[in-house]
């Protein structure tokens, strides 16, 4: 008598195999926007925390191909309230960061996956 209903195991073994590929989904997700790669390669270059301030300038810079001091006020503020609200948390959602506000401080959450991914699409920019 055959039963079409997974077994537990079955049903663990596809429980671990989508776990992956959730992870990679959310990871490809999150670097289909430049502002946020660019932010990531800011804190993977300087390998240190930065302020969530100086991280919006060097996105700025990034952004416009210009010296930051060429960059209006204006736009490096818009540039810093989009990494504050939209960018950041879902950076620190997909583990590839973290903020401490208390600090004011965005820590990379080196990932050797992120790293290949990043010089990869590099390479395409």
């Amino acid at each position: 008598m055959s039963d079409s209903t997974p077994r537990r195991n079955e049903e663990s073994i596809a429980d671990s195999r989508s776990a992956p590929a959730s992870r990679l989904d959310s990871l490809f997700d999150v670097l289909t926007d430049q502002r946020r790669r660019f932010a990531l390669r800011c804190l993977s270059e300087y390998d240190t925390p930065m302020t969530l301030a100086d991280l919006a300038d060097e996105v700025a810079v990034r952004e416009q191909e210009q010296p930051l001091t060429e960059i209006p006020a204006e736009d490096v503020m818009q540039v810093y309230l989009s990494l504050y609200h939209a960018h950041i948390p879902k950076l620190v959602d997909v583990g590839v960061a973290e903020y401490s506000q208390e600090q004011d401080l965005v820590y990379y959450e080196e990932s050797h996956r992120i790293e290949r991914i990043l010089d990869s699409l590099a390479a395409d920019e």
